[in-house]
């Protein structure tokens, strides 16, 4: 049972570069073909969100599918229509962040930093058009999401820089405003994102640098608080030394965050304001299912 979830969760949790967003989106489409092949019921809803949340327990977008399978199970309905709403309320949300890229670029044009992989901040940039000037995306080592990340913005037709991560200081000045991307956020306002992005916070904090933190609703896991999310570990090894361990994601605690930019623009990373955006993805979901969310 389960094979292409099984099969999608093999490959979700050996990525190495792409986020949040395509994680759920390809777990989510294994749960689709799994159910259309028979593979898959609501008999097995434990089983499904068991093997969804191992993939990557830090990432707010993979908690937020298993809700909406096992939501979809609870109204009678299907785990894979669960899913299906999932997949439609991310295309809509991306939609409506990128639609609002014009508010950062209000007072002319403007230079970005960000780092790591993120493609909803790629999307938000490239939709700024003229009104961005230039992004610098640091190169995200261990790993090196951001050498990536600055490719995908120069196919794309962005003026782009990539930044070794011991210069951030050295280009973050020059910048207007730091734009990071999500894998997680907690209800009392703790980001998460690649390792490294705490140091550029503070750094940007220096020099007196607005942090803003794009992210889609469903990254938003309600249930949880800062410091008690699992963070997931990873090695690479350093020459002569041998293997050096790291956590994969930072904590960024409200004080390092300043702005976050969501499907209604630009807002305060504040309880109510994340509540809000929580409500907001679970009420969409549930007017594709049918009814109100059930509260667990």
């Amino acid at each position: 049972m389960l094979e292409s979830l099984k099969e999608a969760a093999s490959e979700v949790s050996r990525e190495r570069i792409r986020g949040a967003a395509w994680s759920a989106e390809r777990l989510a489409d294994a749960l689709v073909e799994d159910e259309k092949a028979g593979r898959a019921s609501c008999d097995y809803i434990d089983d499904i969100v068991r093997v969804v949340i191992s993939t990557n327990p830090t990432m707010g977008s993979i908690a937020s599918l298993a809700w909406a399978a096992r939501e979809s199970c609870y109204r009678g309905l299907r785990a894979s229509d669960g899913a299906s709403a999932f997949l439609e309320y991310m295309k809509w949300s991306r939609q409506k962040m990128v639609s609002r890229a014009s508010e950062l670029t209000k007072g002319g044009p403007v230079t970005i930093m960000s780092i790591s992989y993120s493609s909803a901040v790629a999307d938000i940039l490239v939709a700024m058009g003229q009104g961005l000037r230039r992004a610098y995306v640091l190169e995200s080592q261990p790993g090196g999401e951001g050498a990536h990340m600055a490719a995908e913005l120069r196919k794309r037709g962005v003026e782009v820089i990539l930044v070794p991560d011991a210069m951030a200081s050295s280009y973050v000045g020059s910048a207007d405003m730091i734009m990071i991307g999500a894998d997680n956020v907690t209800s009392d306002g703790c980001i998460y994102n690649k390792v490294g992005t705490r140091n550029l916070a503070i750094i940007a904090g220096y020099f007196g640098k607005p942090v803003i933190a794009a992210f889609e609703p469903y990254k938003i896991s309600i249930e949880a608080r800062c410091g008690e999310v699992k963070l997931v570990e990873r090695s690479y090894t350093a020459d002569p030394w041998g293997e050096v361990r790291y956590y994969l994601f930072d904590e960024l605690t409200r004080d390092l965050v300043d702005s976050i930019f969501s499907v209604n623009g630009l807002g305060d990373n504040t309880a109510p304001q994340l509540a809000a955006l929580r409500r907001s993805f679970e009420e969409w979901v549930s007017s594709r299912l049918g009814g109100q969310p059930r509260r667990t």
